[in-house]
């Protein structure tokens, strides 16, 4: 028998006159017993500060330590989960943080199942994050068109969240990574329209930049940075700290080397053409100019 229902069994009345009176219970009067759900809700949450503890512990370790210390951690909150059974909130948590330990884990499948436990069981805190990382977790599977139609579900159900950003990017780099440059430059190019002020602006404009020179249209590759620059400028950050920050990430654009080296290679290239253009128009046509008549095979000097 649980330790609830035995405490139940004793305590089966509830104390009304207590409030009322403002004392102690009339003799007799059994206390009001905590409520199983209470005691559920206090062992999970128990189970998943044990679990953190256990994953705590990874910090420091190394090879094959390290993975085993992530395997105990994950494990832990697989049974958190399981104890959180009756409580979804609480187990759509630990079922999150399952999936995050199973994650550094390498175990792709086994995390992949977490983040869509969590999404079932807490959708309103957990549906987009967990997508996102189930998601991904498709992606690194090479399940392609699955990763796929999971980062339009983010980006569907939580427009605004930066979940739904991240799966925007991923939308557009795997249209890249696919050949289609078109439909990839077209998907960076709305990532970009719902782009935080910021960083998150800095890095989706980044994207757009290199897509742009893939294309080979550097000129656009070159508006898009001056976009980055031109909405940091228009923030009016005041924290110097901050605007540091953004200062550094903008100059630190892989799509400005990028840009740079397309730009030297174009400009070399073209001068190239000119300069064997120029030496195709000083070299004389065979067998033709006055200077050589005197000095052939049957006309040399004395």
């Amino acid at each position: 028998m649980q330790r609830w229902q035995r405490i139940a069994a004793v305590s089966y009345f509830c104390v009304t006159s207590l409030l009322a009176q403002g004392g102690e219970p009339p003799a007799g009067e059994p206390v009001k017993p905590a409520k199983p759900a209470a005691v559920a809700v206090d062992a999970g949450r128990q189970a998943i500060a044990q679990a953190r503890t256990l994953l705590d512990k990874v910090r420091g370790l190394r090879g094959a330590e390290r993975v085993a210390a992530i395997e105990t951690a994950a494990t832990a909150f697989d049974k958190a989960t399981e104890i959180c059974a009756s409580e979804p909130k609480l187990a759509a948590a630990a079922a999150f943080q399952a999936a995050g330990a199973w994650r550094q884990h390498g175990s792709l499948a086994v995390a992949e199942k977490a983040y869509l436990l969590a999404a079932q069981l807490d959708a309103s805190r957990y549906g987009a994050r967990a997508l996102l990382g189930a998601a991904d977790m498709q992606r690194r599977q090479q399940r392609s068109e699955e990763a796929f139609a999971s980062y339009v579900k983010v980006t569907e159900l939580e427009p605004s969240s930066g979940a739904a950003q991240d799966a925007r990017l991923w939308q557009a780099r795997m249209l890249q990574d696919s050949g289609k440059i078109d439909e990839a430059i077209a998907a960076f190019q709305v990532a970009l329209e719902s782009a935080r002020p910021g960083r998150d602006t800095i890095d989706t404009a980044n994207y757009l930049a290199i897509a742009w020179i893939e294309k080979g249209d550097l000129q656009s590759a070159g508006f898009v940075l001056e976009h980055a620059e031109e909405a940091v400028a228009g923030m009016g950050e005041e924290d110097p700290a901050a605007v540091e920050r953004l200062r550094k990430a903008l100059e630190s654009m892989s799509a400005r080397r990028a840009l740079q080296r397309a730009l030297d290679k174009r400009n070399g290239a073209a001068k190239d053409a000119v300069e064997l253009d120029r030496a195709k128009a000083e070299v004389p046509p065979a067998g033709g100019g006055s200077g050589s008549s005197g000095s052939g095979a049957n006309g040399g000097t004395r």
